[in-house]
């Protein structure tokens, strides 16, 4: 690595644009929000892979609509699959994030409005794949707002980041009832250990021994919190919790990692590195992770523009072989996707 950003040239191997974008509205349905020194429109929030990575989940939150497209990698192509919104029952209020669950039965998708913030829970069908629209479970919280969510590797955890007042991450342990009901219980509430920035989102490494965590300043009023923090604990599989006394590593005040929503660990046993997008300046940034030392380099790579074609990117998702990195952006309502080669 090298003592500053190493910036990467690359350009999407393809890209979509949200179906009847709300851009095209003489007056969308939401208002544009401030990110630091320019404003945006929420649009494509987030994005996610599944079964086998052959699917793309895209969540849209001005439109508060799922697309779910059949990626062919060979082609390098993306095909419109399923839409679904609040007409099919998805019980959407500005869905921020979402998360599949690694046993292929369940997605996660978080809703961020103030008065009717929830976790949805939906089912997957087995057969075709598709998402069956509505929810399985909702978990609410007193006075959370939610906005990042994940499953643990093993599908028995699901943790989300809020970015109300006491921004907290909030750990639930999924359990079948006699019924064959599903249930959340709640297992630990860890308070922001860097105010006044919120934690974001929150990435499992592969053996689920480590979460890393993202935290930044919230979009919307004027903010002089232009930079971000990410740390790594270690997470117990077995209980459920954080050791959240101490992280094991951090990287703090980053201008990087200004205005960071999501954070994400390669795949491989080493959990090699972390990608985290930022916002504010339209980059995707890659530290690498040193499994042996517990440590993140804060040397960095950078995919940035205007190779990279982002704008205003929230959302990130590595496919299960780190193949491919997507990544949702708010600022044009896009999709786009990059080949991660040894090279890159």
């Amino acid at each position: 690595m090298t003592s500053g950003p190493l910036h990467i040239p690359q350009r999407p191997i393809a890209a979509v644009y949200s179906p009847d974008s709300i851009l095209q509205l003489a007056v969308p349905p939401i208002p544009p929000v401030s990110v630091g020194s320019r404003t945006r429109i929420a649009t494509c929030a987030d994005v996610g892979w599944f079964h086998h990575n052959r699917r793309l989940a895209v969540l849209n939150l001005g439109a508060e609509a799922l697309h779910v497209y059949v990626f062919d990698p060979a082609v390098r192509s993306l095909s419109l699959a399923q839409t679904l919104s609040n007409r099919d029952g998805m019980q959407f209020y500005w869905p921020e994030q979402l998360s599949f669950s690694n046993n292929g039965r369940w997605l996660a998708i978080t809703n961020s409005k103030n008065d009717q913030s929830s976790i949805n829970l939906y089912a997957i069908d087995p057969f075709t794949q598709l998402v069956l629209p509505e929810p399985l479970l909702v978990i609410r919280h007193p006075h959370a707002v939610f906005h990042g969510v994940t499953f643990s590797p093993c599908s028995a955890y699901v943790v989300s980041a809020t970015m109300d007042a006491a921004g907290q991450l909030l750990i639930y342990k999924l359990q079948t009832e006699a019924d064959g009901s599903l249930q959340a219980v709640l297992t630990q509430a860890i308070m922001n250990r860097y105010p006044p920035l919120k934690p974001k989102s929150a990435a499992f490494s592969a053996d689920s021994s480590l979460i890393a965590i993202c935290y930044s300043a919230n979009g919307g009023a004027a903010q002089t919190h232009d930079y971000g923090t990410i740390a790594v604990y270690a997470f117990d599989p077995n209980t459920g919790t954080i050791r959240h006394e101490q992280p094991l590593s951090e990287l703090t005040d980053r201008p990087e990692l200004a205005y960071n929503d999501a954070i994400g660990f390669t795949h491989d046993a080493e959990a090699s590195y972390l990608a985290v997008q930022s916002q504010s300046n339209d980059c995707v940034i890659f530290y690498a992770f040193d499994r042996a030392s517990r440590q993140i380099d804060p040397h960095y790579l950078a995919l940035g523009n205007p190779a990279a074609q982002l704008s205003f990117p929230h959302g990130l998702s590595w496919s299960t072989d780190d193949r491919f990195l997507a990544v949702s952006n708010n600022g044009d309502d896009k999709v786009t996707i990059y080949a991660m080669t040894p090279d890159s």
